[in-house]
Parts: structure tokens; C-alpha cells; sequence
């Protein structure tokens, strides 16, 4: 009975060892692999990660999963986000021209009053002097907008701002004394860039006075503090938005390529135009593609003031009140000279408005839940640690693939040429001068390097021909063999890509990182997983058996 039990419970102790050892084999390549890719000297890999991300917004952002955009049918359900842009025909109506004046602010909000809007922000900055007459005018039509349940916000850079707005000592009807501060709700317009490129990807939270400011000391920025105000505890919602402790910190823009419908009446471009992937690649145009459809309806200022200017809208404005009754108006301008523009994730060139209206729209979309990178969350180590997981369990696969190939008794990579094909090839290449074999090769090198149109059909022929020469000349059994590594090398592959997708969308869906904190994921698995994991491996197997000498020679003595 004794003699039975000894075996067991030493072959059960040794695949506790090997489970082990393959644990942490898998847990130090993973390491490795975390610290690659969270690698950014001097910042060089913040480019081509944000450019991934905007690629993935390029191809991607009208699915649902990754920007949920509301349905036409739906926007009862939530209220919508409308631009309106003041330009230089609409001033021109009524006898205004750049900067905007106060009057023509005055007579423009009467105009909006009339369609229901939840809440309306101006972002104009109001600091330049103005009579007091059009600035009491102003009030007065923001007074009687505030009494209506419609929230007015004005884009200042500090809140002093507004004090030039208590200078015309205007009154309402009962005498009071009407105060900027009582009509309009501050907001801060600084928006933020990408220093590598300056592409407009993130939305602050808030405008600090400096760095060592607390949290939530700030002013909030216009989409964050409109958002909040049509919640039901807005001082909760501020709180839980600007709680970060960074001073820079901001969510990450989900940019939509899609153009909205609306904006198809004044729009020459589509707006509802998308190329697919693999079209976008093959034609090889300037990624992330340029669409020049904002993917928020906007409305022109003209057609408020004139229906003349647009008369599909209606002669008794129903589609004007179909659009603005209950949603959330921006007011903007765009004028030759006034630079108010940002660059977009898309790499497309729009006023400055927008930048706040799709803040706000990704705001309710998300349900006041935005995207946030992991540097700007806490605990920081708990999501890195969400990271080394993820890659540990894509370790653990890729070293049971190593261990299968073993037991098959496969020791050649699939997509390594046999001993046949170098057989074949060498011979081939011995007819003709070394010289002249480099002089060759770096002619056709110089020619795919000039011409790019050239590198995917030189990479296909290339790939072609050597399959075309192991098929002919490799013994079939070999072939087999090679096959069976292949079709364990994919379904290997495809066991990480399951993973990866589950991981993105636990990620995306639920810790709320951006698509830059988790694209990483995708080229471990796809591109031979890990570069140095031979080295790395052999590094820990020569670390255990000098840690085992090291024990067997202390038991020794």
C-alpha cells in the first residue's frame, strides 16, 4: 500500500513544481512584456500611440461598442447636443461685424428663447467694453431665459470675468439690481493639445489656478459643468468629475467619424460616408482620414435671423423646433482672423465650439462616465496591474504552445524555411558574383524604399515564392509536420485575440481606458508575441539551476 502511494504523491508534487515553474516563466515574460509596453523615453512612444487611437476612432467610431451614439428615434429618450454658428452673414444681418457685440448677443438669445432649449452657453468671450445700454439688454433677456428653466453659460478665462457685466447697473422690473453672476453661470473654454502633434484628444475637467490647487477648487470646463447641471445632484456630479488629483488631467474625446445627418443640407461633403479598413489601407490615404461633416448638427445663425437663408427649414419652423426643443445649445463663432480653431482626432480643422459640444455629447453617451487614461487614475497600480494580468494570461498560452510543439516533437518553427528550400536556394544564389547579389539587392531596396506602392506587392511576391519552393521541394512529410506547427501557431493566435478582445472590452466598457491604454495588447499577439522571449526564458532556467547547485552544494557539505 505504501509502495503504491510514494509515486502518486511524488508525480503529484512534481506537477505542482511544473505548474509553478510554468507560472512564473509566464509571469516574468509578462513582466517584460508590461514594461515594454508602457516604455516612453523621452516621450517617443506618445505619437504613435495616440496616432493608433485615432485610427482605431477613424475605422471603428461609428460602432456602437466603442461610440454609442443615439438614434434618431431615440433622442426624446436623451437630449441632444446642437451647434450654432455665428459667422460673418449672419453679423452682416444685422449691421455687426467682428468681435461679435453685446447687442447682437442680445437679439440673438431672444431668437433662441422662442425654440426651448434645456441650457445654451456662448463661447464668446464678453471682455471687451461695451455700452451699457446693450449690456443691460443682455441681462435683461438672460434674467427672463434663467426664469424660464433655461441655464445660460458664458466661456470667460476667470472668473472676474464677469464682472464688467455689473457696470451698466441695469434693473429688472421689480427694481433689483441685475448682476452678471445671477445671469449667467462661468465656464472655462481652455481646451488642451497633444504636445507631439497638438491634435485636440483630451477634455479638462476643470481650470485650475495652478498645479497645487486642490481638486474640485476649479472652474469646471462648459461640457463638464453643463452636464452636471442637468443631473439630478450636479454638486455630486462636479465632485466625482473633478476629483482627480492631476491639475492636467482630462478624458479622452471619443471623436466619431460620422458626420450627422442633419448637417447634410449645408454639408458638400458626405456625412455619412466610411471606408472600411481594408479599403483604407489598400488605397493608402492620409490616416486617420479628414471629415469635414461635423458629427454634431449644427445650425447657421442666418437661418434664425433670415428664412430667407434656409427655407427647407419651414415657414412655421418645424424642423427649427424639432432640433432645439430640450437640447443642449452651443453657441460659437467662425470668422477669418478670429483663430479659434481646433484640431481634431481625425486631423480635421472645426471651430473651437465643437470641442466642447462633442465633450458634451461623449458625456452623455457614456452617462457622465468618459474615458480617462490610466495615468490619470487611482490607484495607478491597480489598472498597471490590470495590464500585467491581461499580458501574464497571453504568456501563459504562448508558452503552451512552446510546451505542445515539444510534445508533437515539432522543433521547427512553421515559418522557418526547411532544410530543402535553403538547399534549393543557395545553389541558386552561388551561380552569380557576391558583388553583384548586393549591388542587386540594394537597387531593389532603393526602389521599394522610393516608391511605397511597390513594398506590399515585393512583401507578397516574396511570401508567394517561398511557399511556392517549399511545396516543391520540401519532402511531404515535412510538409505535414510544418502544417500541424502552423495550425497550432493560430490557434494559439486565436486564443489570444479571444482573450484580448475580452480584456478591451472589460477595459473599455467598465475601467473606462481609453483605446491608447489597451491597442498594446494586439501587437504582442500578433506580431510573434514576445521578440526576446528565448533569452528571457533562458536567463530564468540559468538562474534556477545555479540556484539549485548552489542548494545541492550547501546540502552536500
Amino acid at each position: 500500500m505504501g509502495g503504491g502511494v510514494r509515486p502518486a504523491v511524488a508525480g503529484g508534487s512534481a506537477a505542482r513544481a511544473g505548474l509553478l515553474r510554468a507560472a512564473l516563466q509566464s509571469l516574468l515574460l509578462a513582466s517584460v512584456a508590461l514594461f515594454f509596453l508602457n516604455f516612453n523615453l523621452l516621450g517617443t512612444a506618445s505619437p504613435s500611440r495616440r496616432f493608433s487611437q485615432d485610427l482605431v476612432y477613424a475605422w471603428f467610431g461609428d460602432e456602437a461598442w466603442l461610440y454609442p451614439r443615439v438614434a434618431s428615434a431615440e433622442r426624446s429618450a436623451r437630449p441632444r447636443v446642437l451647434v450654432v454658428m455665428v459667422d460673418e452673414p449672419a453679423l452682416a444681418l444685422r449691421g455687426a461685424r467682428w468681435p461679435v457685440p453685446v447687442g447682437f448677443h442680445a437679439q440673438f438669445l431672444a431668437e433662441l428663447e422662442v425654440l426651448r432649449p434645456r441650457a445654451i452657453m456662448l463661447d464668446f468671450l464678453l471682455i471687451d467694453p461695451a455700452p451699457q445700454q446693450d449690456v443691460c439688454e443682455l441681462l435683461t433677456v438672460g434674467a427672463r431665459l434663467r426664469h424660464e428653466g433655461v441655464p445660460l453659460y458664458l466661456a470667460v478665462t476667470r472668473r472676474e470675468d464677469l464682472a464688467p457685466m455689473d457696470a451698466a447697473a441695469c434693473r429688472d422690473a421689480s427694481g433689483a439690481l441685475l448682476r452678471g453672476t445671477q445671469v449667467f453661470t462661468p465656464v472655462s473654454v481652455q481646451r488642451q493639445a497633444d504636445g507631439s502633434d497638438f491634435v485636440s484628444r483630451r477634455y479638462p475637467f476643470e481650470q485650475r489656478a495652478d498645479a497645487g490647487a486642490a481638486p474640485g477648487s476649479g472652474l469646471p470646463s462648459a461640457a463638464v459643468r453643463m452636464y452636471c447641471d442637468s443631473e439630478h445632484a450636479p454638486a455630486a456630479c462636479l465632485a466625482r468629475l473633478t476629483r482627480v488629483a492631476a491639475a492636467d488631467a482630462g478624458f479622452e474625446l471619443a471623436w466619431s467619424p460620422q458626420g450627422d445627418p442633419f448637417n447634410q443640407r449645408w454639408s458638400h461633403a458626405s456625412c455619412i460616408e466610411t471606408p472600411s479598413p481594408l479599403r483604407a489601407i489598400l488605397n493608402q490615404p492620409a490616416l486617420p482620414r479628414e471629415s469635414p461633416c461635423p458629427p454634431v448638427a449644427t445650425l447657421f445663425a442666418g437661418a434664425l435671423l433670415s428664412p430667407e437663408v434656409d427655407p427647407a427649414l419651414g415657414a412655421g419652423n418645424e424642423a427649427l423646433f424639432d432640433i432645439a426643443d430640450g437640447a443642449f445649445v452651443l453657441v460659437g463663432g467662425n470668422f477669418r482672423g478670429s483663430g479659434d480653431l481646433v484640431t481634431t482626432p481625425l486631423h480635421t480643422l472645426l471651430p473651437g465650439v465643437y470641442y466642447h459640444a462633442v465633450a458634451l455629447e461623449n458625456l452623455l453617451v457614456f452617462d457622465g462616465r468618459p474615458k480617462v487614461r490610466k495615468e490619470f487614475r487611482t490607484p495607478k497600480l491597480a489598472f498597471v496591474g490590470y495590464d500585467l494580468l491581461v499580458l501574464w494570461v497571453l504568456a501563459a498560452i504562448f508558452l503552451s504552445r512552446q510546451r505542445w510543439l515539444l510534445r508533437a516533437e515539432l522543433h521547427r518553427n512553421p515559418f522557418e524555411l526547411s532544410d530543402a528550400a535553403r538547399g534549393w536556394i543557395a545553389p541558386l544564389i552561388a551561380r552569380y558574383p557576391t558583388p553583384l547579389w548586393i549591388l542587386a539587392t540594394a537597387a531593389l531596396l532603393l526602389l521599394l524604399a522610393a516608391f511605397r506602392s511597390l513594398q506590399l506587392l515585393a512583401v507578397a511576391a516574396a511570401i508567394a515564392g517561398l511557399i511556392v519552393v517549399e511545396l516543391r521541394v520540401a519532402p511531404s512529410a515535412e510538409i505535414r509536420e510544418r502544417l500541424r506547427g502552423l495550425t497550432m501557431y493560430l490557434a494559439a493566435l486565436a486564443l489570444s485575440l479571444a482573450v484580448i478582445v475580452l480584456a478591451t472590452w472589460v477595459g473599455y466598457r467598465w475601467l473606462r481606458l481609453p483605446p491608447g491604454d489597451w491597442l498594446g495588447y494586439f501587437s504582442f499577439a500578433a506580431f510573434g508575441f514576445f521578440v526576446a522571449h528565448t533569452a528571457i526564458l533562458e536567463f530564468g532556467r540559468r538562474v534556477e539551476e545555479l540556484n539549485l547547485a548552489r542548494r545541492g552544494g550547501g546540502e552536500s557539505r
